[in-house]
């Protein structure tokens, strides 16, 4: 297309040309001198003339005592031989140019003859001023695709994607030819999108349609399915230790995962199972291995066959992004450089791709979580979220866009990021400046947050003797926590709720618990309090659309009566932790 108002059409421009010559004719009729043979002006032959982009008429003139003739050799641009006047002999030739629709320069010779003489002018149009798209619509399928747009631009222009699901590939230079985009997998109905093409005041708009998704599972978003997850559990210790192959299931913790232990699992009232996995450290240049894929998988269906819903992460996994992906120096912090995000990007997205596809089927079911905790290592990160959360947030569209880009079920299936440090105050504070990716999917997105707090408490091991909850202890007892109770834990909650809850973004609590022990006293009012914190964190939770997964690690054979952070006993299928436990379903009832 070229731009639609044009300049106002030449003026009529009338070049008479007389020249003085010392050989020449008196013309009775006046007594004017006429050159012999053909005069045209030499500044016409000598320079040529320059005419407009928008096209018009000019006038030569020329002068001879003999009939005189004119030619063009370029369609665009033509004359006509006026008659020539009695007195002067002067012959007008008329040169009509078209409007110039190209985007170059172009010429024209107009010859012009009278007897044996001849003179040649040459016409120089300058190109518009333009931008023109070949095409200005495409058609691309549901599971997404590149495109080019061939263009044809004769200056600078710039190019704005109008829509989140289509992103441009590249950047081209103004003298190519075409722009790359691609287009990502569509989650739902047929769509249109736009890109836009401008060159100083001429606008052009490319329309790419997408045919409707193709796919079946994918029938709910992440608001519908929060309160079918609620509440969830961990397989810790488990697809996340490290270790040789499949070795690494029982190298943090002793017992395989059966389809029996899920069952139990679900027969205690869980919804939900958080599945933390290591993928980098089982790749083979690049690629993960097949039988621990296999092995994954295997545990996934366990969990689908029950009806529960899974969430599957890039857990720890010796570090290589949530630790490295954000200090050059695991001893001491060091700004990480621009390469090693680029780096940390490309891997990223490689790893998700595989795993995408090869759960590329499965239904709204199984969920992906990009990360677990990232730079979550205090003695390096614990001032520095305000830093580093914008690295944060390029890992997280990483994540999203490498799985939308799988297109199938994974351009719509509900995906968890991870907020800073998974922290909630983090999460909240408007100067750390924490944000959600862009997503193609609607309303496809979570936001995951930790809680153990408060640590004196949550954390504590052997005989230690902190106790939690202010009207939750038995008669008699000491009161000896300081902060992080009943009120702080729901204001915990209410502030992830205004923050994204009620602005349609449903939040996990991926990991929460606190340590249950066997002591040689005080054991009634440990375990009143270890009840009272898990009923806090299930009530406030629940009411505020938040999902509690409790971490557990199976850690009743491996510590004794310290039972660190385990809730269920895997190898007896039994509860191993029945104060957590009450303290679950009485927060489930409020």
């Amino acid at each position: 297309m070229i731009k639609k108002s044009f300049l106002s059409l030449f003026a009529l421009v009338t070049i008479i040309t007389c020249m003085a010559c010392s050989d020449t004719e008196t013309i009775a009729d006046g007594g004017v001198s006429v050159p012999d043979g053909l005069t045209v002006s030499e500044s016409l032959v000598t320079n040529g003339l320059t005419v407009s982009k928008t096209g018009g008429e000019v006038t030569i003139s020329a002068q001879s005592k003999q009939a005189v003739e004119a030619s063009s050799d370029q369609s665009w641009c033509t004359v006509t031989v006026g008659s020539a006047s009695a007195t002067l002999h002067a012959t007008p030739i008329k040169v009509s140019v078209a409007a110039n629709t190209q985007t170059d320069d172009r010429t024209a010779n107009v010859s012009i003859k009278s007897g044996a003489d001849s003179k040649t002018v040459k016409i120089t149009q300058k190109a518009f001023e333009g931008l023109i798209l070949k095409s200005t619509s495409v058609n691309v399928s549901a599971d997404g695709e590149s495109f080019t747009v061939e263009l044809q631009a004769n200056g600078p222009y710039t190019v704005e994607v109008n829509d989140a699901w289509i992103t441009k590939q590249a950047t081209k230079s103004m003298t190519d030819a075409s722009e790359m985009f691609s287009a990502m997998p569509n989650p739902s109905g047929a769509r249109s999108g736009s890109i836009t093409f401008t060159r100083e005041s001429i606008v052009e708009k490319f329309t790419v349609n997408q045919e409707a998704t193709k796919n079946v599972g994918i029938t709910k978003n992440a608001t519908d399915i929060a309160p079918l997850m609620f509440p969830g559990w961990n397989l810790g210790n488990t697809m996340e230790a490290t270790g040789d192959g499949l070795g690494c299931e029982t190298s943090w913790q002793p017992t395989k995962t059966t389809k029996e232990i899920i069952d139990f699992v679900k027969q205690q009232g869980f919804k939900s199972v958080r599945i933390p996995c290591s993928w980098y450290i089982h790749t083979t240049d690049g690629k993960i291995d097949e039988a621990w894929m296999a092995r994954v998988k295997e545990i996934v269906d366990f969990c689908i066959t029950d009806g529960l819903y899974v969430v599957l992460n890039d857990h720890w996994d010796n570090g290589w992004i949530e630790v490295d992906g954000f200090t050059a120096n695991r001893s001491k912090y060091e700004a990480v450089s621009e390469e090693t995000i680029l780096s940390k990007i490309e891997t990223l997205k490689d790893l998700w791709t595989q795993i995408a596809t090869y759960f590329k089927d499965y239904d709204e079911h199984l969920l992906f979580a990009g990360l677990n905790e990232p730079f979550q290592q205090y003695d390096l990160f614990n001032s520095r979220h305000q830093e580093l959360t914008p690295i944060l947030h390029r890992y997280n569209q990483a994540f999203v866009d490498a799985v939308r880009a799988t297109g199938g079920n994974n351009s719509a299936r509900t995906l968890v990021v991870q907020a800073p440090s998974t922290n909630i105050a983090s999460a909240c504070d408007d100067n750390i400046g924490f944000a959600m990716p862009t997503d193609p999917a609607e309303k496809r997105l979570m936001v995951e947050v930790h809680y153990y707090e408060p640590w004196d408490f949550c954390g504590q091991e052997d005989n230690a003797t902190w106790f939690w909850g202010a009207n939750n202890h038995v008669s008699g007892s000491s009161h000896n926590a300081t902060w992080g109770e009943e009120d702080y834990t729901k204001s915990q909650c209410e502030k992830m709720r205004k923050k994204f809850t009620d602005n349609g973004v449903p939040v996990i609590i991926g990991e929460c618990g606190a340590n249950w022990r066997k002591l040689s006293e005080n054991q009634a009012e440990h375990d009143a309090s270890i009840k009272a914190w898990f009923k806090c964190i299930t009530e406030y939770a629940g009411q505020n659309g938040m999902i509690p997964m409790y971490w557990d690690i199976n850690s009743a054979n491996q510590n004794g009566e310290k039972g660190i952070l385990t809730i269920i006993n895997r190898a007896t299928l039994s509860v191993f932790c029945q104060p957590a436990m009450d303290g679950i379903n009485e927060g489930l009832k409020k």
